[in-house]
């Protein structure tokens, strides 16, 4: 087992080729056609196709509407004799019919921009899809099980039963297996439907999984961590860089692994070095890579991006510097990055010394506000990131933080999952209220289906009682995910009823801070 931790001394020079604007909400999947198109999908309920209008410039070539929930996962079914054409498979939540209350979660096969088969099985959000190599596709859900489907008679034909969480992840072998990642912490191999082994070794949930040439595979989740592995179960590497949750994984065919997180990065990896960091205005929830050598990305801002180290496709200068300015621009709570004292900060003479790697992170001070700069090994400059800014006044103790469970946050709440049965919820600012949310339903097993509405709380900070399953009005507010206004939720009614107090304001952790150089 090798640990890698250091950065090459010199990595990869990326940048940023174009932007994909046009989804209302955050992108949570991204991937490649063989025609060459782009596909993504998102919170807006609607899967977008992206045609290449030149080297530089991709247009909206269609958009994708019958989904009336968000859509969580996007992938292509190429050219078969049931789809000669290809096809898309898109899932998420979604409603059976306009109107009614009952959400049931779907997948659903497009042709053009028709829906020509609907899926139906799984009982709760399909969040990932991908196709073996004998054409069949395989769904995962927070059900716990992955199901096998035969596109041509559009039937399961085996449910993949064994997993104690969400299975979150799969990827398929010319040999007929499988492998599912989940958030019981272990990645399962089945072969028909049956498991042959369960790998071990994340100590969170595991969120990702990729081929790795010539190897096995690699997996990625929410310990923050890469692994890789060898089909025969032993782990070969960790990789180790990214300060919070790993989303999704891609692999070049040489072997470089690209990597995508919470903490608004994208990286990619060779030979257990992070050879680049890319930065983004929001979290990364997927990447892809494309053909031409490029990494593309769906970010929870809204755009999906494609990024290139061939300086013919980079784009033009002065589209460079708006995305460098509102990388710049964007504020990052002191309480995010542990807290700073702006007295003990250095000032710009700090940045003349060079990172110790890729990615690495270091606070200035000029005159009386701090700037959060990122090492670029690549063109070997320090990269401004953000203005650190004072968070949202609360919590207690130094500094405004309050110890649980051996643990700081800016805030804790009391949760009444029943009656007479109150739960701790601890938060720090700049969480995701989704990823928190998920990880309090895990930790307490609370049913799935409260995740919406315990997020919305989250997300509004409400002073008041909430009672989950109730049946309730949609509500507007800022999305949790996006940051956007005017967003809309609604709550699903369980099959059996908890009820849920929030005592006082809330807020939640993030499993893992930033770490500047000081």
């Amino acid at each position: 087992l090798v640990k890698a931790h250091r950065d090459m001394s010199g990595g990869d020079v990326w940048k940023l080729r174009c932007e994909l604007v046009g989804h209302e909400q955050d992108i949570r999947s991204i991937c490649m056609t063989t025609d060459g198109c782009i596909v993504t999908c998102s919170r807006d309920k609607s899967v977008r196709k992206w045609s290449k209008v030149s080297e530089r410039q991709y247009e909206n070539s269609a958009v994708l509407l019958g989904h009336e929930h968000f859509v969580a996962c996007v992938a292509e079914v190429p050219p078969c004799k049931m789809h000669p054409q290809g096809a898309v498979v898109s899932g998420g939540y979604d409603r059976t019919m306009s109107g009614q209350t009952i959400v049931k979660p779907v997948i659903n096969i497009w042709e053009g921009d028709t829906i020509v088969g609907t899926l139906e099985g799984h009982t709760l959000t399909v969040c990932g899809l991908t196709i073996s190599p004998s054409g069949q596709l395989v769904s995962v859900s927070w059900d716990k099980t992955a199901r096998v489907w035969d596109l041509e008679s559009r039937s399961c034909v085996s449910v993949l039963n064994g997993h104690e969480q969400a299975v979150w992840a799969a990827i398929c072998f010319e040999d007929g297996s499988i492998l599912t990642g989940s958030a019981d912490k272990t990645i399962k191999r089945w072969k028909g439907n049956v498991c042959e082994h369960t790998y071990t070794g994340h100590s969170d949930c595991v969120r990702a999984l990729a081929h790795f040439p010539g190897v096995g595979f690699a997996s990625a989740g929410n310990d923050c961590s890469i692994r890789l592995w060898a089909l025969s179960g032993d782990c070969l590497m960790v990789l180790n860089g990214h300060q919070s949750f790993v989303y999704s994984l891609a692999v070049f065919p040489s072997g470089d692994i690209v990597s995508s997180s919470e903490d608004k990065t994208c990286k990619v990896w060779r030979d257990g070095n992070c050879v680049a960091t890319l930065p983004h205005t929001g979290s990364v929830w997927s990447v892809c890579t494309l053909p031409d050598g490029d990494i593309g990305t769906a970010c929870a801002d809204g755009i999906a991006r494609l990024f290139s180290r061939d300086t013919s496709r980079f784009a033009d200068a002065d589209v460079l510097a708006a995305y460098d300015a509102s990388l710049a621009s964007q504020a990052i709570a002191a309480q995010e990055v542990g807290g700073v004292k702006m007295s003990e900060l250095p000032g710009m003479e700090a940045l003349e010394t060079p990172g110790t790697k890729d990615g690495a992170t270091k606070i200035v001070r000029v005159d009386e506000k701090a700037y959060a700069y990122s090492w670029n090994s690549g063109e070997s400059k320090w990269d401004q990131i953000g203005v650190v800014v004072d968070g949202p006044a609360g919590g207690g103790g130094d500094g405004g933080q309050v110890m649980m469970d051996g643990r700081t946050y800016d805030r804790i709440f009391d949760i009444e999952v029943d009656e007479g049965v109150t739960l701790k919820l601890g938060y720090n600012y700049g969480q995701n209220p989704y990823a928190v949310a998920q990880e309090f339903i895990w930790n307490n097993d609370l049913p799935q289906d409260h995740l919406e509405q315990i997020a919305q709380f989250i997300d509004k900070n409400a002073n008041q009682g909430v009672t989950l399953g109730a049946e309730t009005r949609p509500t507007r507010g800022a999305d949790p995910l996006t940051g956007a206004h005017d967003a809309m939720y609604e709550s699903q009614k369980p099959a059996k009823e908890t009820f849920v107090t929030f005592a006082s304001e809330v807020h939640i952790p993030r499993k893992a801070m930033i770490f500047f150089e000081l």
